[in-house]
């Protein structure tokens, strides 16, 4: 018996079409996690102003020292990019960002200045004391820090 009349069980249009969607949508997701979202999604923005200023004031409620004083950060904004920025610096040099002075944090080990180069940052060491001090400028769009030796 020869059958004229065969039908196969083939797949609907809407079953292809959600295939390569998902094709798509798993092609972006790994070029976004190994490239960088940013070259892959360049309209995304890079602003993480909110989440230096969450870290800034957890630091400063757990009273760490090293973390609101020393510890430095990328802080991103839509016209600005700072590298190695600390809270204390922010608070006190950048209060547009939103970084609250904490009281209950004494950073009087760190010393904020402004140089226009980082040769410039031994002379701003003071003269006499026992305590290191650190130095800070920003310098082009880094936080610089020295540290001064006590003598």
């Amino acid at each position: 018996m020869i059958m004229n009349n065969k039908r196969g069980q083939g797949m609907s249009t809407n079953a292809i079409i959600l295939i390569i969607l998902g094709i798509v949508v798993l092609v972006v997701l790994i070029l976004g996690f190994t490239m960088g979202w940013n070259k892959i999604v360049p309209w995304i923005s890079n602003n993480n102003v909110d989440t230096i200023v969450a870290v800034c004031e957890a630091a400063c409620s757990t009273n760490s020292v090293y973390d609101y004083c020393m510890s430095g950060r990328d802080l991103k904004a839509d016209d600005v990019k700072l590298k190695e920025v600390t809270c204390n610096y922010l608070a006190k040099e950048k209060s547009v960002y939103g970084v609250g002075s904490c009281p209950s944090i004494s950073c009087d080990n760190v010393l904020l200045v402004n140089a226009a180069v980082e040769e410039n940052l031994p002379n701003f060491c003071p003269v006499s004391g026992t305590e290191t001090v650190f130095v800070q400028s920003l310098i082009e769009d880094t936080l610089v820090t020295f540290e001064c030796s006590s003598v």
